[in-house]
């Protein structure tokens, strides 16, 4: 019998986490890091998705009247800059969601989205009695961003 007090049981000790394990403890391997000129390029592609989406319910639902001319030239405009919208829409979320991924079609398609929004504005700009003049005139400059920003994720990232 012990009269020190109670007895504790003998302490077993747990192999601390990693031993004889070789690296990456447990399938864990760093994560490279984030692009910011990827996220830049997904951040303004969203933006101007969500104006050109603006630009394009306006152009497609207000009366042709106001509008001016109803052409197949201007109705081909539109459905371009409702392609390039859409996909900057798209595209902008891609690039935001993998942006630690290097590589890849995404900065090409961006950059191709936004170049095709730049021609619609440029072609809907040239109609004298365009119903929306300063809409495509806003929206030019952000989808030259885009371009120009996607131009710099490819040519940085293939440097590396």
């Amino acid at each position: 019998m012990n009269s020190e007090g109670p007895v504790s049981p003998p302490h077993h000790t747990a192999p601390v986490a990693g031993q004889g394990q070789p690296y990456p403890l447990y399938g864990y391997a760093p994560k490279p890091k984030s692009s910011g000129l990827r996220i830049a390029t997904g951040v303004v592609a969203l933006v101007i998705a969500a104006y050109g989406l603006i630009l394009a319910a306006a152009r497609l639902f207000t009366p042709t009247r106001l509008l001016g001319s109803s052409t197949p030239y201007i109705g081909w405009m539109n459905f371009f800059l409702i392609v390039g919208v859409l996909g900057c829409l798209v595209t902008g979320i891609v690039i935001l969601a993998n942006q630690r991924r290097k590589g890849g079609a995404t900065p090409w398609l961006v950059g191709s989205f936004a170049v095709l929004i730049v021609l619609a504005c440029l072609g809907l700009n040239a109609d004298p009695h365009n119903g929306t003049p300063g809409g495509q005139a806003i929206l030019i400059p952000f989808a030259l961003a885009v371009a120009i920003l996607a131009t710099l994720v490819i040519v940085l990232e293939k440097k590396r």
